[in-house]
């Protein structure tokens, strides 16, 4: 499991248990403090949107509008606690509860814009219309027919539970959210964490202040999904994976004491690109990434830039950090690169039957590395430090390349 997906994991799972703890309290906590509540929820929504404006992040901002106001439908459309529903009340209950799932399903595969950009307000459009409809059905004359159909629904009694519509519209938007979740999910695991909490207080919302600690909490989780969402576009790099530059040099900047940092250089880069293309230069990059990633030793991999990269070990056993760094030399030599040739595959099974064996096979190649190992000086600056490893392994290539070479 990655970080990313584990950072966001855990505040959902937390959320949903303070949900779970804090719907009993919740009749107190809005008895005494409920306007205040309501303030803040409303500015933290507000900040929400601004920092979602802010980091294009239009998604993020996107949910925090679709809480906003789904709290404030009930807010203000359902009855107090204890009242049982009925006529446009229960309609509204019912209608919130079916369509919110799939707008958060909707949200999920808009294209990402900023929240107030013109290709963005497609779904605030599509938002507003619902509301108005919702809102204009139960007074048109064909509000005795769709309410007989929406009351055969009826809640169970007491008001609590969820009409079947809506747990099978929250189950296929899970299930939906759930699918092919990409390989940074912090925004889509952060949907599905609104959507359980949005389920939740539709549940409970016969319970005081059911609503609005959902919408507390769901805000709550956007916001770390942004936070986390730009932390990787910050400190890990996109193409490998692996930690970047800029997590790199932060990491050096709280190091102190003795350490050992090893500049890397991937051998004739240039020539993967320029012989097999950029996309199997790609693959190199991955591909070291993928073996550097698996450092023994205390170690650490990033992504310096370009085709340089960098471990850090805590170590200052020199010779124990070599080996460890030799061993990862030769894992990465052995390890075959295949390139596919698409070029030459067939369009169907028949032509594929009909080229077998005169297509030319797929190439193997193999990559080398060569690294600059250096142990830092007491006193000794990063920078200075980063200068004698790359020494180093500039002496690595002057050598032959494929090597391990220490720094004086």
């Amino acid at each position: 499991m990655s970080l990313a997906r584990l950072m966001l994991i855990l505040p959902l799972l937390l959320c949903l248990i303070l949900f779970a703890t804090g719907v009993p309290r919740m009749a107190g906590w809005v008895a005494d403090s409920g306007t205040l509540l309501v303030v803040v929820l409303g500015a933290g929504g507000a900040l929400l949107l601004v920092l979602a404006q802010v980091f294009n992040q239009g998604r993020i901002g996107h949910m925090a509008l679709l809480v906003l106001a789904s709290f404030a439908l009930q807010h203000y459309g359902l009855p107090a606690p204890g009242v049982a529903y009925s006529g446009p009340a229960y309609w509204l209950l019912f209608w919130l509860a079916l369509l919110l799932p799939l707008n958060i399903v909707l949200i999920r595969w808009l294209p990402e814009y900023r929240p107030w950009s013109v290709g963005a307000l497609s779904w605030p459009v599509l938002l507003l219309v619902q509301l108005v409809l919702v809102w204009a059905v139960p007074r048109s004359p064909l509000f005795v027919d769709a309410y007989s159909w929406v009351q055969s629904w009826q809640l169970q009694a007491g008001g609590g539970g969820l009409p079947l519509p809506a747990w099978m519209s929250a189950t296929l938007a899970a299930g939906i959210l759930l699918t092919r979740l990409p390989r940074q999910p912090d925004t889509v695991l952060a949907m599905l964490g609104v959507l359980l909490l949005q389920a939740l207080a539709f549940y409970f919302a016969a319970s005081a202040g059911a609503p609005l600690l959902a919408a507390l909490l769901s805000l709550l989780l956007l916001l770390v999904a942004l936070l986390i969402h730009n932390h990787q576009l910050a400190f890990v790099d996109e193409l490998t994976g692996i930690p970047g530059r800029r997590a790199l040099l932060n990491d050096l900047r709280h190091r102190h004491g003795r350490y050992t940092l090893v500049m890397a250089d991937i051998d004739h880069f240039k020539s993967f690109n320029d012989t097999h293309g950029h996309d199997v230069g790609d693959d190199v990059l991955r591909l070291v990434a993928s073996q550097l990633r698996l450092v023994g030793g205390g170690g650490k991999a990033f992504r310096y830039g370009g085709e340089e990269f960098t471990l850090v070990f805590g170590s200052d056993d020199l010779k124990e950090v070599t080996a460890e760094v030799d061993r990862l030399r030769e894992s990465i030599a052995v390890y075959p690169l295949v390139v596919r040739n698409k070029a030459g595959r067939p369009a169907d099974n028949r032509s594929g039957k009909q080229q077998r064996g005169r297509q030319p096979k797929d190439k193997v190649l193999h990559v080398t590395m060569s690294f600059g190992v250096a142990l830092r000086q007491p006193g000794e600056e990063s920078e200075m430090l980063m200068k004698r490893a790359d020494k180093a392994l500039y002496k690595a290539k002057q050598n032959g390349r494929n090597r391990v070479e220490r720094a004086r």
